[in-house]
C-alpha cells in the first residue's frame, strides 16, 4: 500500500518547483517512445492509467488510454517516452496521476480503489471505480523489458488474471 502511494507521489515530483532554474535537460536522458493498446476480456479499456515503473529506482512513465484502449507513455508532463530497462507495469481505471494528459481535475488521487466494479447507464466504466483486477495494478505481475528496438506493448488482460505478459 505504501509503495503504491509512493508511486503516485513520484509521478508528481517532475511537476514540483517548475521554475526555469529547475528545468530538465532532456538531451541527457535516453528516452524510447513506447505505445500500445490495453484490452480487458477482449474489450478496449478506455480511460485507464498505465504506469511503467523501474523496479530499481521507482521512476515511472505513464499514460491514459483513449476510447480504443490506445496509449503513448509520457516521461513527464512535457515529454513522451520511457527509459530502457526492466519495468513493472500497473494498469488501473481508478488511479490518477498529477501531470497526466487528459486528467480532468488536475489533481492526483490517492490511488486507492474501492475494489468494486461498475458501469454507467451507457455501459462505460464509472469514474473512480476500479475495473482492473489487483493482479494488474496494486499487486501487478506484469513485467517487461523496454529496449530501443521494442517499443510497442499490447496488454490483453483477463479478469481471472491469467495474462501476465504483454503481446
Amino acid at each position: 500500500m505504501l509503495r503504491f502511494a509512493s508511486l503516485l507521489l513520484l509521478a508528481s515530483l517532475p511537476l514540483c518547483g517548475c521554475s526555469p532554474g529547475n528545468s530538465m535537460d532532456y538531451d541527457k536522458v535516453d528516452l524510447v517512445r513506447v505505445s500500445g493498446n490495453v484490452m480487458l476480456d477482449g474489450t478496449p479499456l478506455p480511460k485507464a492509467v498505465i504506469v511503467f515503473e523501474d523496479p530499481a529506482t521507482g521512476g515511472i512513465s505513464f499514460a491514459r488510454t483513449d476510447s480504443a484502449g490506445n496509449y503513448t507513455l509520457q516521461f513527464d508532463s512535457e515529454v513522451d517516452g520511457v527509459t530502457v530497462g526492466p519495468r513493472v507495469v500497473r494498469i488501473s481505471t481508478a488511479m490518477k496521476i498529477l501531470g497526466l494528459r487528459g486528467e480532468s481535475d488536475g489533481e492526483a488521487g490517492d490511488g486507492e480503489a474501492d475494489g468494486e466494479s461498475g458501469d454507467s447507464e451507457d455501459g462505460q466504466p464509472t469514474a473512480g471505480i476500479e475495473q482492473v483486477p489487483d493482479c494488474y495494478h496494486r499487486n501487478s505481475a506484469l513485467r517487461l523489458e523496454v529496449r530501443p528496438d521494442s517499443t510497442t506493448f499490447n496488454f490483453r488482460l483477463k479478469s481471472d488474471c491469467s495474462v501476465t505478459a504483454p503481446e
